[in-house]
């Protein structure tokens, strides 16, 4: 899965389909677009931020 990575206030990062980041949480920003991500769906890690990413549109994490 191709997504991006954003970094936010306080040290959050964020990954979101959305390469302009228009879905990120506005009270978690300002967002900066850090670079492309490629998700493997294999570690835990990862595949739990697939399923987020497929609920919400981004997974935030820190």
């Amino acid at each position: 899965m191709n997504v991006w990575l954003f970094s936010g206030a306080q040290g959050l990062s964020a990954l979101t389909v959305d390469g302009d980041g228009g879905n990120l949480p506005d009270e978690l920003g300002p967002w900066s677009k850090v670079r492309a991500v490629e998700l493997q769906n294999d570690t835990p890690d990862e595949q739990e931020a697939i399923a987020l990413i497929g609920e919400h549109g981004f997974c935030c994490f820190d």
